[in-house]
């Protein structure tokens, strides 16, 4: 948005993600401070998405950013539960044992060509 481009509607369609990532607020377990970083992530990522996915989908700017500003931080914030609670230490110990069976790339014969013929 320009300088010169300021009007009322314009700044109400920017402003549309912070209402909708204020009214999800009620919907979103944790602290206040965690709720309230929640609501203007909410708002940022509604004013730099709620243009593309507008055109993407062919509704009104303002309702693209309410509803990326509602659901949006609903189902970020389920996300990140589900990252919290995750199982991190097991996760990394089966890639690594994935890869130390694998060995290094010296070891394993090309794909397609047995073994003998490894040049």
């Amino acid at each position: 948005m320009n300088p010169g481009d300021w009007s009322f509607d314009a700044v109400a369609v920017k402003l549309s993600g912070l209402v909708g990532a204020i009214v999800s607020m009620r919907f979103l377990s944790g602290t206040w401070p965690q709720r309230i970083f929640t609501a203007l992530a909410g708002a940022v990522v509604s004013y730099y998405f709620a243009p593309w996915l507008a055109i993407r989908i062919g509704i009104p700017e303002g309702l693209t950013g309410f509803l990326l500003g509602l659901f949006g931080m609903a189902v970020l914030s389920r996300g990140w539960e589900l990252v919290q609670a995750a199982p991190i230490g097991e996760i990394w110990n089966l890639a690594l044992d994935w890869f130390r069976r694998r060995g290094p790339p010296s070891d394993r014969p090309e794909r397609g060509k047995p073994e003998g013929e490894i040049k």
